[in-house]
C-alpha cells in the first residue's frame, strides 16, 4: 500500500451518518458481521469493491468503494492515507 510500512494500520474516521445507519441494524449476526468489517478497513482498505454507483459518487465523492453486508452496503473512502467510513446505506436505497 502506498506511502505506509508494511503492517501499520491506516487511520479511520468514522462518521455520524454511518453510526446512524448502525441503527437500522437489528440483527445481531448482521452488527457483528458490519462491526468485523470496519475492524479490518485499517488494515486491509482495499478490500472493498470500486464498482460504486454514480447516486453514491454524487452524494459521496470519488475514491469510493463499497462493502455489501446482508441488505446493506457500507460506503467509505480510501484516499491513500485515511480511510473515512461514510455511510451504512440500505440495499434498496442505492439505486
Amino acid at each position: 500500500m502506498p506511502e505506509h510500512g508494511e503492517g501499520k494500520p491506516y487511520p479511520i474516521r468514522i462518521t455520524e451518518e454511518f453510526i446512524e445507519g448502525l441503527a437500522q441494524v437489528w440483527s445481531p449476526r448482521v452488527l457483528d458481521h458490519i462491526k468485523g468489517l470496519i475492524e479490518m478497513l485499517p488494515r486491509n482498505p482495499e478490500i472493498g469493491s470500486t464498482r460504486v454507483r454514480a447516486s453514491l459518487r454524487r452524494r459521496y465523492g470519488d475514491n469510493l468503494r463499497k462493502l455489501p453486508v446482508s441488505t446493506f452496503v457500507i460506503v467509505y473512502r480510501f484516499d491513500g492515507k485515511t480511510v473515512d467510513v461514510l455511510a451504512l446505506v440500505y440495499g434498496p436505497n442505492i439505486t
